[in-house]
């Protein structure tokens, strides 16, 4: 991946859910990472497109995940409509369902990821902005996992590996280490000899999505970068990272 600047985010919260399944299932699931879809919906929110529009600009952009925390999978249960058997229950394709209808959710509880986003200039320069000043609320997969933190770390410059090998890492210093393991996600082409998966996360507006292909790395990173739990030091450390680094 060569790239001279990486616009970081960090994902980080209660619960978030980054699922891959379409339409209205009785099963939500949810990667161990964010996806691409998940990412660039993120990013629309903040600039105030409306749900289900191409990608336009956002395209362009690429992105790789650094798991900082990889939190812990957790399903909550949902019972939609039933009150009555008169009662009607509106579904993502427009039909509507009589009685109760039934769901699980997974989630991920308590994980942090730090995203760089790579692309043109001026597409991460409008979004810095935007993310500073969103028009919608940006939410980490569901409307229902706003982030915990300050979400946008700036814009970095480096290579991606490089950025990835320096940005503050989410998640508590060891108490006898001097480093710490943590797994990067990044895009590579069809049947390269990294990849290590595939998904269905490229969004093409509406409920179309194509195909990307994935490698999974271990990196090792120097136990210092940890931010730590204690809330006040944390955000100095993520406000230094911004805007002194």
């Amino acid at each position: 991946m060569t790239t001279d600047q990486a616009l970081v985010l960090l994902f980080a919260g209660p619960l978030q859910a980054w699922g891959v399944r379409g339409g209205f299932n009785d099963y939500r699931d949810t990667l161990d990472h964010p996806t691409r879809s998940g990412v660039l919906g993120f990013c629309a929110c903040a600039l105030g497109r409306p749900r289900g529009s191409a990608p336009g600009d956002l395209a362009e952009l690429d992105l790789a995940v650094r798991i900082d925390r990889p939190g812990t999978l957790m399903e909550d249960f949902h019972t939609i409509g039933g009150q009555s058997d008169e009662e009607v229950v509106p579904s993502a394709d427009g039909s509507r369902r009589r009685g109760a209808f039934l769901t699980r959710r997974a989630y991920r509880a308590d994980a942090a990821f730090t995203v760089a986003l790579t692309g043109p200039d001026p597409v991460l320069r409008t979004l810095q902005g935007a993310l500073d000043h969103p028009v919608y609320t940006p939410y980490l997969g569901r409307k229902s996992c706003p982030p915990a933190t300050p979400y946008n770390l700036g814009i970095h410059h480096g290579t991606v590996e490089d950025i990835l090998a320096t940005a503050p890492v989410d998640r508590a210093k060891p108490a006898r280490a001097d480093t710490v393991t943590a797994e990067v996600i990044t895009t590579v082409p069809h049947n390269h000899t990294a990849g290590t998966h595939a998904v269905h996360d490229d969004p093409r507006g509406g409920r179309a999505f194509g195909q990307r292909f994935l490698a999974r790395t271990t990196i090792s990173l120097p136990a210092d970068l940890c931010v730590g739990n204690d809330a006040p030091a944390r955000y100095e450390r993520l406000h230094h990272y911004r805007y002194t680094t």
